[in-house]
């Protein structure tokens, strides 16, 4: 009553101002029911039902607004078909307006591009025995997207069974058991983001060309083995990390690439094939030429290369082959540590090159390890170098004259060797250094004969008298005439040039990325 008190005891104008927006508001909400009836056909009291069993949700510009009571059933009725309950025991409990930013966003892909096609559209939230699914719905044609991995998991007991079977077959065939030995520990439903995804690729692209399938847990001889299965089990995908059989099973690799892998290591080691022995061997699907080669730095490229994965046991170490299904490509880890001869070839260019440089007769090689550098720059001691592919097979030489020590880069042939980092350096830097040596040194040094052993970056904080601090680039150096060796601090300009202790040098970390 007070509240109507107040609103009548304005002025005689006021009261006409409000009488006609009063009647300007009942005629459209009157029109707007009309409309409604008109274009939905059901009943006034269908629609009210309707709506009362519909979820609330506020958009984006703070307005209250509802799920199509059709889109609401669909909802609905998806997920009863998947938990196989009915749905009176399902609740939608929320639901949010939201924009995708395309099909592959609205589909959940778990890698997708960055193309800007969006679907405008609501995300809803199920709950199914009390776990939250979530869904994707598009406004414009009502199309429906479950998340993958909201809790959609159905007991293995009532999960289609046409993709376990699959697996099972397929486990049995590689352990050579029976399919009733291999047991179906889980099974979820999954939508793979391309072929790359479905194949356990180490490097995928991101192309969206979605794939249904099944994440599928089976246990074999008490391993636990994962598998990728498309819906129609047409493709039937073991991780390829699983250990699976001894190398010794016919099936597993060919005798032919067994023996190949064993004459290269005991080539490059010096022993002979029948003191080696392969330990193991994997089944591998390799993303691409780069990954199949070791490589540090890949492109995420998807060409896949089959193959297997082998250990050979040379002395007491474990060297890592990597053949593919055809016995025409073969790479080894470049990580491992070769104790065995250095080629002749090799060997007379570095020795060749060192003596000539230090000018002493006692320069001897001290340890040599096979390596495959990504491309000719990390060969050639660069520190940030592209990620195109393009190896280089060769050796890490390290060689003593008795007063210097370092290492040389060379081909697999000797035909190319380098010790000299200076390409690392910025040019005002390394002919400041250059510079400053000579200067310090007198006519007993002469500017060609000097070499950068070492190049290391580091950050100094320098601060203003007047305005803040900031990080500044340095470089730290090693330099040698062969007889000689001078350590360095520089700016990134070569304006501050500072002679400094060698040991600090070589215990300062780079804080750059070094790559093969």
């Amino acid at each position: 009553m007070q509240y109507h008190s107040a609103l009548w005891a304005g002025s005689s104008a006021t009261q006409s101002r409000s009488s006609k927006f009063l009647f300007s508001l009942a005629c459209t909400s009157v029109l707007t029911v009309g409309v409604g009836l008109v274009d939905s056909q059901p009943s006034l009291a269908q629609m009210v039902s309707e709506s009362a069993a519909t979820p609330m949700t506020v958009s984006p510009t703070g307005r209250s607004r509802q799920l199509p009571p059709e889109v609401a059933r669909q909802v609905l009725q998806n997920a009863a078909q998947r938990s196989r309950l009915p749905q009176s025991q399902l609740q939608i409990t929320r639901v949010t307006e939201q924009t995708f930013r395309n099909a592959c966003v609205f589909e959940f892909g778990r890698i997708c591009n960055y193309l800007n096609e969006p679907i405008a559209g609501w995300e809803a939230t199920v709950s199914v025995n009390g776990k939250p699914w979530r869904y994707h719905i598009s406004q414009a044609d009502a199309r429906i997207a479950l998340d993958p991995g909201a809790a959609t998991e159905m007991p293995v007991s009532v999960t289609p069974s046409a993709h376990m079977n699959a697996v099972m077959q397929d486990a049995a065939r590689r352990a050579k058991v029976a399919p009733t030995d291999v047991r179906i520990l889980d099974s979820k439903a999954v939508t793979f983001a391309n072929p790359c995804m479905l194949h356990f690729g180490e490097f995928c692209n991101r192309a969206y060309q979605p794939i249904e399938g099944f994440e599928v847990l089976a246990q074999v001889n008490g391993q636990t083995w994962k598998y990728n299965v498309d819906r129609p089990a047409a493709r039937v995908i073991l991780d390829p990390r699983t250990t699976i059989t001894p190398v010794s099973t016919p099936a597993v690799m060919p005798v032919s690439f067994q023996t190949r892998i064993l004459t290269d290591a005991a080539t490059r080691s010096g022993l002979p094939v029948a003191s080696l022995q392969m330990t193991q061997a994997t089944a591998k699907t390799f993303s691409n030429a780069c990954v199949f080669g070791f490589g540090e730095m890949c492109p995420t490229i998807y060409q896949p290369v089959e193959g297997w994965e082998t250990v050979v046991r040379v002395r007491d170490q474990a060297w890592t082959y990597r053949i593919d299904r055809t016995g025409v490509q073969m790479a080894l880890d470049p990580r491992i540590t070769n104790t065995g001869r250095l080629p002749a070839s090799v060997e007379t260019a570095i020795l060749q090159d060192a003596k000539t440089w230090t000018g002493s007769p006692t320069v001897k090689i001290v340890s040599a390890k096979a390596q495959t550098w990504g491309n000719d720059c990390a060969f050639n001691f660069g520190k940030i170098c592209p990620a195109n592919f393009q190896p280089v097979e060769g050796w890490v030489v390290q060689v003593n004259s008795g007063s210097v020590e370092w290492t040389y880069h060379a081909t697999k042939t000797g035909n190319r060797v380098v010790m000299d980092r200076q390409g690392v350096l910025p040019t005002p830097v390394a002919t400041a250094i250059t510079r400053d040596i000579v200067k310090r040194s007198g006519p007993s040094v002469q500017p060609n004969t000097l070499r950068f052993l070492d190049v290391k970056a580091q950050s100094k904080r320098v601060c203003f008298l007047f305005g803040g601090c900031r990080e500044e680039p340095i470089y730290l150096t090693i330099v040698s005439n062969g007889r000689q060796q001078w350590g360095y601090q520089s700016d990134d300009k070569g304006r501050q040039v500072l002679p400094i202790a060698i040991a600090q040098v070589q215990q300062a970390k780079d804080s750059t990325i070094s790559q093969r």
